[in-house]
């Protein structure tokens, strides 16, 4: 079975470690031994749709966010996110070494060393990068896959800084899709340098990215969920203890009150819809739940999403115009048009567990097809 505390890790010298049990057990036990599996080693490296909310930051802060700040989603018992689910697949039954976070760039794709700019707390716990793991001998020599996710963070930055123009009558005379084109351009330059990096040390290894599914159901902001009912006593003993005053700060900037322990959601802003009501563009329907976009915003959206999903059909040609070669190994899953339901939505941008439970299973069914026709 796939086990979440056994079969992924995110430090390269502990994954290192599991790929070599695995490979020396298939050499040197037998076939018919308990645990024994040739298992597939996979990394994983992106942004949000691989690590929502922040389960990157597990290893270093889960235990202090979840159980002094009552954090949900935290704990390696909840399924979050794609790698979530795809990592503990008892059928694929993977080795994965998870280097994704949470706002990361497509720049992180390239990078030699973390660029500890974009994801969540990157500057101060920077994440390995796909380089680095491929360096390690025991990891590039047995790989047989990378999953990457990257774009989507690059995407909506492009089109709040320059892509969406004031509304002019109608969503298609209302941006400059140079802007928009230019940025899904430089997307896959960096998962063009990515593949080279494979080619160079782990020639044998696939590629799987994805593109993003349409996010045109609901408009609300990304939620975070408190629940203090268990933890505040903890809270305020640390209070009494450490007479540290900026615990009780800190609670209290992100809405929480210590002295009133029970349950607390907050939800950010929708930034890319903040920016189209800055620019004077049709409103999204009125209603608590935020469900709903206006028809003009939607298309947009689409076309954004649609923009990436083209350049990204390129890679092969691009490739080939580096390298002189054609391309190999390199895989596409698109998922545009899954998900199309409020239902499967937490927030404008992510999917919620039912959502990204159903994704995963497209990319566990791809990732089976291509490990079969590997072997």
């Amino acid at each position: 079975m796939a086990s979440a505390d056994i079969d992924y890790a995110r430090n390269i010298k502990k994954y290192e470690k599991l790929v070599a049990r695995n490979k020396w057990q298939v050499s040197q036990l037998p076939s018919w031994a308990p645990g024994v599996k040739n298992k597939p080693i996979i990394i994983s490296e992106g942004d949000s749709w691989f690590d929502y909310p922040v389960k990157s930051l597990t290893d270093v802060l889960g235990v202090l966010l979840r159980y002094t700040t009552g954090l949900q989603n935290f704990g390696m018992d909840s399924k979050t996110n794609v790698i979530d689910f795809v990592s503990r697949d008892d059928d694929l039954n993977g080795i994965f070494l998870r280097i994704e976070r949470s706002g990361d760039h497509a720049q992180e794709l390239a990078s030699k060393t973390p660029d500890k700019c974009d994801g969540v707390w990157e500057d101060k716990f920077p994440s390995q990068t796909l380089y680095t793991a491929l360096q390690n001998k025991t990891v590039s020599k047995h790989l047989d896959c990378i999953m990457l996710s990257a774009g989507g963070n690059d995407m909506v930055n492009a089109v709040r800084h320059g892509g969406i123009q004031t509304y002019a009558s109608s969503w298609d005379k209302s941006y400059d899709f140079d802007v928009i084109r230019a940025a899904a351009v430089e997307i896959v330059q960096f998962y063009l340098q990515a593949i080279l990096y494979r080619d160079q040390f782990s020639p044998k290894a696939n590629i799987l990215c994805h593109s993003y599914a349409y996010a045109t159901q609901v408009y609300r902001g990304t939620t975070t969920q408190f629940d203090m009912k268990d933890v505040g006593w903890l809270i305020e003993k640390l209070l009494g203890v450490s007479k540290l005053p900026w615990i009780e700060k800190g609670l209290s900037v992100v809405g929480v009150d210590i002295k009133d322990v029970g349950s607390y959601t907050m939800q950010s802003d929708s930034n890319l819809h903040k920016t189209l009501d800055d620019f004077g563009w049709p409103a999204n329907p009125i209603n608590d739940e935020k469900v709903g976009v206006h028809p003009e915003r939607a298309e947009f959206i689409k076309l954004m999403l649609d923009s990436l999903y083209d350049e990204v059909q390129r890679i092969p040609e691009l490739y080939k115009a580096e390298t002189g070669k054609d391309i190999i190994g390199f895989y596409h899953l698109d998922i545009r048009n899954e998900v199309q339901d409020p239902k499967y939505w937490a927030d404008f941008i992510h999917l919620n567990s039912l959502g990204y439970q159903k994704v995963g299973e497209k990319f566990v069914k791809k990732l089976q097809s291509i490990l079969s026709s590997k072997n």
